[in-house]
């Protein structure tokens, strides 16, 4: 195993003169590479006793600021870039890359330690070297990166990712399974995340309905999901949280819920596409902002696929200012849906927007004062072709 050696000889320096000092010995030049493990050992010849003295040295790395730009071995070239998002497009400059040598430039999917390429490689010849390149890519994905490296066997390579804080595009990766009722997050690059289902209340707040999945790369499975609108996916890492709903735009919606009402008698129609249970009951809004249950209005229904079921409504309903609530039951995440029209009822404002009402009334009324005083003292002159109209309005 022995690569290199080398014998000394030491002349007759005198009989105990050099016993206990000190003996420099530059050996001759050694090939080796960065990274590399070296072992030195030292015996003498004859080898008396066996004695044998062994040191190990460690060459450093390309990454070592002493010899990153020095070695040829280690010079890899420097990425600069600029990105035009409006046409998914990098243009990559190399600069300080070996002389006369071919350049090699790809983009690549980092996953650990391995970049999985991307689209077609680019080689640049040494003449070209001072011209730009433009890469396409398809998504600016944060693991999405530019590789650059010397033409040559093993050469070290360089990588720089401009989108490595764009973590917004990896919530997009959702996908829902209506036979199996399956809803499925596939990360595209490797990120440490917390997903969860939440329910949606319309603000920006959003319920968990519990089951956090933690993944580190692999993909998350919810089973026995219902599609709902106001059924949400939460994302949460150590920089954030996203909320992304998958079914906002109604594409998958198995069920109805409505009120009808006909020559005074209410009552609450449910439509769905698949077989399903329901939950359905009556519930007070007022004063409270939550939607309490009024006793002995709840009903258990099951529903067949392609029809839909009637609940008459009691006269009670109609003395407050209620809604009806309806939820599935034979899924395992669900989110529970209001009706508040019914017809009968008083009207009452919705309790999270009461204070955003006396903020709109009070100023109102201020106006309406003002106006009435000038009018009863004479300040105010209405000529006959002028009209004033004071409009207050609700959303």
């Amino acid at each position: 195993m022995i690569g290199h050696c080398q014998i000394y000889t030491f002349g007759n320096v005198g009989k105990g003169k050099a016993t206990g000092k000190q003996v420099d010995v530059q050996f001759k030049c050694v090939p080796v590479r960065p990274g590399q493990l070296v072992f030195v050992t030292l015996k003498t010849i004859p080898n008396y006793c066996k004695v044998m003295w062994t040191q190990r040295h460690l060459v450093p790395e390309c990454s070592h600021e002493g010899i990153r730009d020095e070695i040829t071995e280690c010079i890899t070239g420097k990425l600069a870039y600029a990105v035009d998002k409006a046409r998914n497009m990098l243009t990559v400059k190399v600069t300080e890359a070996p002389e006369n040598t071919d350049y090699n430039l790809r983009l690549c999917h980092k996953r650990n330690v391995i970049c999985t390429g991307e689209g077609a490689q680019r080689t640049i010849k040494p003449q070209y070297l001072e011209s730009s390149i433009t890469l396409h890519y398809s998504k600016p994905l944060p693991c999405l990166c530019i590789e650059g490296w010397p033409a040559r066997v093993d050469a070290r390579r360089v990588q720089v990712c401009p989108f490595k804080n764009n973590l917004e595009e990896l919530w997009s990766g959702i996908t829902y399974d209506l036979n199996k009722e399956e809803l499925i997050w596939e990360p595209l690059c490797p990120v440490k995340v917390s997903v969860s289902l939440c329910h949606a209340d319309g603000g920006k707040s959003c319920q968990d309905l519990g089951n956090v999945f933690h993944s580190e790369g692999q993909k998350a499975i919810f089973s026995s999901v219902d599609p709902h609108p106001m059924l949400c996916t939460k994302f949460t890492t150590e920089v954030g949280t996203w909320i992304k709903c998958p079914f906002a735009k109604g594409n998958f919606s198995v069920w109805t819920a409505k009120i009808t009402s006909k020559d005074g008698q209410q009552w609450a129609e449910i439509s769905t596409w698949v077989k399903a249970s329901f939950s359905i009951s009556v519930c007070e809004m007022n004063p409270s902002p939550q939607c309490k249950q009024i006793e002995g209005n709840k009903f258990q229904s099951f529903s067949d696929k392609m029809k839909h079921t009637v609940f008459n409504l009691s006269k009670s309903a109609c003395e407050v200012c209620v809604c009806i609530k309806v939820q599935r039951v034979d899924v395992r995440f669900s989110v529970p849906v209001l009706q508040c029209d019914l017809q009968c009822s008083s009207w009452c404002p919705v309790p999270e927007r009461s204070q955003d009402i006396e903020k709109i009334l009070l100023p109102a009324l201020i106006i309406l004062t003002v106006i009435l005083a000038a009018v009863l003292f004479g300040r105010m002159t209405i000529k006959d072709s002028t009209c004033c109209l004071l409009v207050f309005s609700w959303e």
